[in-house]
């Protein structure tokens, strides 16, 4: 095992990460270390690195989507061995809390989050508390791995906490890296009975088509509600997803609701208070507003059983690869949309 290595760390707020060379962490005894092999870049590291969203310590190692190889285990880890394909589930908790016995551990009373609270994964090696691991079958490539830990995980949580049921018709707002997922989930595992995907890229709503949008609108063209209440005989949706997280996305989305309907809220975009009608929007159709915070092990143990079984497709999923070296061209090519990214991801 070498001692040094490779690290992108975030020094300052509004700038772009280092390479340094440190020390390969250790495991304690409960931990396990991790050969990462995989790496994914989220619109969140943007965040992070512009002060939209506060980090729990400057320097600090970004990264929170990681799938590896165990390279070490601590003295009373059990059920791991070195030699595991693993991925990382992000949320760190305490599993003692009335959150944690509850399975709720977003919501864990000593929360922390790797890559934001505590150095993540764009480095060479990462400890890790040994329960924060699930093992990765050999079917599912590391980078697949990797996105399964944020992108695809916290769309279904999303899905989840907007109750979607069989036939329903589901809006999604934004088919970027959430929101591409969001769709094949809602076709493909939810049953919706009509899937409706928007943005603003030509591009990402063909790929939302193939992957199972019934319907796709450009809302730099047309305008969502009109479109969608023709689309659905005057009813609207059931449920609508915000992955975009502006002011401008989550009001438009409050139209597309229809009665007894929801909108889930799970994009972090601008900090932008939002105005709604509580007769109108709420009271006169019985809306809910629903918030997304992270998700939950459990789900992610599912999204890793649902795509070994191939009932979910992520082949498609991870559009642009890149070094650690060059970890800031893969943040410009997610900032500036560089060939229509739906994931980037930092590959060994």
């Amino acid at each position: 095992m070498k001692e040094m290595m490779k690290a992108a760390k975030l020094y300052s707020i509004g700038e772009g990460m280092k390479i340094d060379l440190v020390k390969v962490p250790k495991a304690r005894v409960n931990d396990v270390l991790v050969d990462i092999r995989a790496s994914g870049i989220c619109h969140s590291d943007l965040n992070y690195r512009d002060g939209l969203s506060p980090v729990g310590k400057l320097p600090i190692i970004l990264g929170h989507e990681i799938a590896g190889v165990v390279a070490a285990v601590g003295d009373d880890v059990e059920g791991i061995k070195i030699g595991n394909r693993v991925c990382v589930h992000y949320v760190v908790s305490c599993g003692h809390c009335l959150y944690c016995r509850t399975g709720r551990e977003n919501f864990c009373e000593k929360y922390q989050m790797i890559g934001k609270d505590v150095d993540g994964g764009l480095a060479e090696y990462i400890a890790v508390p040994a329960v924060n691991v699930l093992k990765l079958p050999d079917a599912i490539p590391f980078e697949q791995g990797a996105i399964m830990g944020c992108a695809v995980s916290t769309a279904y949580h999303a899905l989840k906490r907007g109750r979607v049921m069989p036939g329903e018709t589901v809006v999604i707002y934004g088919v970027g890296g959430l929101g591409i997922h969001a769709v094949q989930l809602a076709a493909r595992i939810f049953g919706a009975g009509k899937v409706i995907a928007v943005d603003v890229l030509d591009e990402k709503l063909k790929l939302a088509k193939k992957l199972g949008a019934d319907e796709i609108i450009n809302a730099a063209n047309d305008e969502p509600a009109k479109s969608i209440k023709t689309m659905t005989n005057a009813k609207l949706a059931d449920v609508v997803l915000d992955f975009v997280g502006f002011r401008s996305t989550i009001e438009k989305g409050i139209e597309c609701v229809g009665k007894s309907g929801r909108i889930v809220i799970a994009g972090l975009g601008k900090v932008e208070d939002i105005t709604v009608s509580p007769y109108k929007s709420i009271i006169g159709k019985e809306m809910e507003i629903i918030g997304v915070n992270d998700h939950y092990k459990s789900e992610l143990a599912t999204l890793i059983q649902l795509t070994s079984s191939g009932k979910l497709d992520l082949s498609n999923s991870v559009t642009h690869r890149v070094s650690l070296d060059d970890v800031n061209l893969g943040i410009e090519i997610l900032e500036k949309k560089i060939g229509n990214p739906v994931r980037v991801v930092v590959v060994k």
